[in-house]
């Protein structure tokens, strides 16, 4: 199987070293300037010719702003999708990339990994099976501080400070938004308070507070920050 990995942040770092951990050996790199690389792995700095490699999937791991135009034209070439969260910052895009995998039979698939951790599939398990009775409300919290994320780099640079690169809490930390709806199913309405209140210098939001209601009745408060420094 021959992968396609877009983009060489951490995140895309990463994933790389998975692929090779399960035994994946043919790995390319698309990036926007060939640079090298600790892997050895074939690298393109050209997004057309890396596809006429004929990938089996792309990954694609760049900043959310980029990630539809180039999983449309993986998607044109036949090429199986891992997209990191979230899918995009807008919508743009997104229904002319699912008629694409539609209509070429792909599989694809968001980076929601936090749908196979055993303790939230636990209690997946135990809500669909009735054992908990009817739940009414449901609330996660999450809060980090952002310049600890990658220590070593400008935190006011990477893409989650970055508004025009589709950062912002809401979209950065969107893994409690997904498994919250994966847990308690379509939203029926959402509303939410979010800015910027810290210090950070950063033009995107730093905190939200988001509040569901669920079509089954039910209620979720979720709330975001990146604000947050460890005890």
């Amino acid at each position: 199987m021959r992968i396609l990995v877009v983009g060489f942040g951490s995140i895309g770092r990463r994933h790389v070293k998975n692929l090779l951990s399960l035994g994946v050996d043919d790995i390319l790199l698309y990036r926007r300037s060939k640079k090298g690389n600790e892997f050895n792995i074939p690298e393109y700095d050209d997004l057309d010719e890396a596809l006429a490699q004929k990938p089996d999937a792309v990954l694609i791991a760049n900043p959310t702003a980029l990630h539809i135009p180039i999983a449309i034209k993986a998607a044109r070439v036949g090429a199986h999708l891992f997209i990191e969260k979230p899918l995009s910052h807008n919508l743009e895009g997104v229904e002319e990339l699912s008629r694409i995998i539609k209509e070429k039979g792909l599989i694809s698939m968001i980076a929601y990994q936090y749908r196979f951790h055993p303790a939230l599939q636990k209690i997946k398990e135990l809500i669909d099976s009735g054992v908990l009775g009817k739940i009414i409300f449901g609330r996660v919290e999450v809060g980090q501080y952002l310049p600890d994320w990658h220590p070593g780099e400008d935190y006011r640079k990477g893409y989650s400070a970055r508004k025009d690169l589709g950062g912002g809490v809401i979209l950065t930390l969107i893994h409690e938004i997904d498994y919250l709806t994966w847990l308690l199913g379509k939203p029926k309405s959402v509303s939410s308070v979010a800015g910027h209140f810290s210090n950070l210098e950063i033009d995107i939001e730093d905190l939200a507070e988001i509040s569901v209601k669920y079509e089954n009745g039910a209620l979720g408060q979720i709330h975001l920050d990146c604000i947050q420094k460890a005890p």
